[in-house]
């Protein structure tokens, strides 16, 4: 699909709010996303290589929806699944098969939705009925991470008004839990809206309902069960607050109690039951994990922009791949050598033969290599794009994800001139040793001449021309000694520059 990038189907699969489940070859879950391990309260390391029959209430039923899906390529049907706790609910599962271009395998994609809050919202009666309702309809709300705001805000509202409450609001701690700020509000018109304000707590004497929300516990104050403590302390808490009930869902965020979502409510009914505290527990589950998606994709956004502006500072080419060679990132330097080489430079999302088409077959062998191994790989080699020849010096880097590789990093320099250089230095410096040896050479030729003149004029009946060419002789020799001391300064230099050159 133009314009579709692998990183953003990867964020859509992540931040979908069905429930998404990747199956190998041999029946074993390879990859599940947030929502469904949400659905069945599994954690990733819990379903990572157990049998996809893990998700079903009957292994057996389990096994003919897969062989069913295997056998026509899609399967799609109502079944009862099993959570973790053991618990039983319904969820609607389409299974199809995924076929590896790379490698032929099959896969198995499974996407679900849970049906039991929609079934129950339908079959129940009056004021439950509402508030399941309300439940049921906050997904599709929170589709869009740019509306999470708003989609919190009508959510409350909805809540609000069906489980009867007088107040509907989301508090968020800060850090170091000493403040506490109301961040989302519903409110009916006769209450004094809270949105804004904050309250500071000292961290070594927090209020009760604060100590128990952070322990992950839910608060129901009704006034009916001091649970330990003073009757009167619970009625003061709730003269403060105005209301004859309140109920407070501790809200998580990556397993940690960040702040909760409160009810008030100020009229003679019953307080909440435990059905209506269930369902709405549901409904904060849902607002953390929309919140958790915008979290998630805030540092994503903003961790890739200062990756991204960190690789255009690089002057080598700089490339991210997943395991299947898609580019994810390419730096401002890839691009430019694209455009030098005439090629494509809408790159991100492309397959990397299909960006660089000269690229010969053992490349994907280096990758591969990588993908097994886990451990980098420098290479050297030589390239040839029309009519252009490069050289490139590669180091290609994994990262890692879950214990496995899940992406490639490769820096790449064409080094080309430098070669170039190289081998013209080589070529200099087998020049000058040559001419050296040479030169060594004619200087012993030199020496046996003189060592013949020598011997004639010893011959010679006059001694003054004897002494004459004795001498001449004498300062020919000096003259070479002096020829050879020079030489070999010249070799100790010559191997100097070649090793530090």
């Amino acid at each position: 699909m133009p314009g579709v990038t692998t990183a953003m189907l990867q964020q859509v699969i992540e931040t979908s709010l069905s429930g998404i489940c990747i199956v190998d070859q041999k029946g074993c879950i390879a990859f599940a996303n947030a929502s469904l391990l949400a659905m069945w309260g599994y954690a990733l390391q819990e379903m990572v290589g157990k049998p996809m029959t893990l998700l079903w209430l009957s292994p057996g039923e389990g096994r003919d929806c897969i062989d069913c899906a295997i056998s026509s390529g899609r399967w799609n049907g109502t079944v009862a699944a099993r959570r973790r706790d053991s618990s039983s609910f319904d969820v609607r599962i389409s299974v199809s098969t995924v076929r590896d271009t790379w490698t032929a395998d099959v896969w198995l994609l499974l996407s679900c939705i849970d049906v039991t809050v929609q079934r129950r919202a339908e079959d129940a009666p009056g004021p439950r009925r509402s508030l399941e309702g309300a439940v049921a309809a906050m997904p599709a709300r929170f589709m869009d991470p740019a509306q999470i705001d708003p989609a919190i805000d009508d959510s409350l509202e909805d809540l609000g008004r069906a489980c009867g409450a007088s107040r509907a609001y989301l508090s968020l701690f800060n850090d170091p839990r000493t403040l506490l700020g109301t961040t989302h509000e519903w409110c009916r018109p006769e209450q004094n809206p809270r949105r804004g304000k904050s309250r500071k707590f000292l961290a070594s004497d927090l209020p009760w309902w604060v100590a128990r929300i952070l322990e992950g516990e839910t608060v129901l104050v009704d006034g009916a069960s001091g649970k330990g403590r003073p009757r009167g302390e619970e009625r003061e808490f709730l003269k403060r607050r105005g209301a004859t009930a309140t109920l407070m869902v501790p809200l998580r965020l990556k397993g940690v109690v960040v702040g909760f979502v409160g009810f008030d409510l100020n009229t003679s009914d019953a307080p909440f039951e435990d059905e209506d505290v269930a369902l709405l527990s549901v409904a904060v589950h849902i607002i953390a994990g929309a919140l958790d998606r915008k979290q998630s994709e805030y540092l994503f956004r903003e961790s890739e922009g200062l990756y991204q502006i960190v690789l255009d500072a690089i002057t080598d080419t700089v490339t991210v791949v997943d395991t299947r060679l898609t580019l994810l990132l390419a730096n401002d330097a890839f691009i430019a050598w694209c455009e030098d080489l005439g090629l494509a430079t809408d790159v991100v999302g492309r397959d990397l033969f299909a960006v660089l088409p000269f690229l010969p077959p053992a490349t994907w062998q280096l990758y591969e290599r990588v993908i097994r191994t886990g451990r980098p790989l420098t290479s050297e080699r030589s390239l040839k794009c029309g009519d252009r020849t490069m050289i490139l010096r590669e180091m290609r880097v994994p990262i890692f994800e879950h214990g496995e590789v899940a992406r490639i990093v490769t820096v790449s320099r064409d080094i080309t001139a430098q070669k170039e250089v190289e081998d013209l230095k080589l070529k200099a410096y087998t020049q000058i040793e040559r001419n050296m040896e040479q030169f060594a050479l004619l200087a012993d030729h030199i020496r046996n001449p003189l060592q013949a003149i020598m011997g004639r004029a010893e011959l010679l009946d006059d001694p003054g021309t004897t002494e004459q060419i004795r001498q001449q002789v004498q300062r020919i020799n000096g003259i070479i000694d002096q020829l050879d001391e020079r030489w070999a300064e010249s070799r100790k230099l010559s191997m100097f520059w070649r090793k530090y050159s």
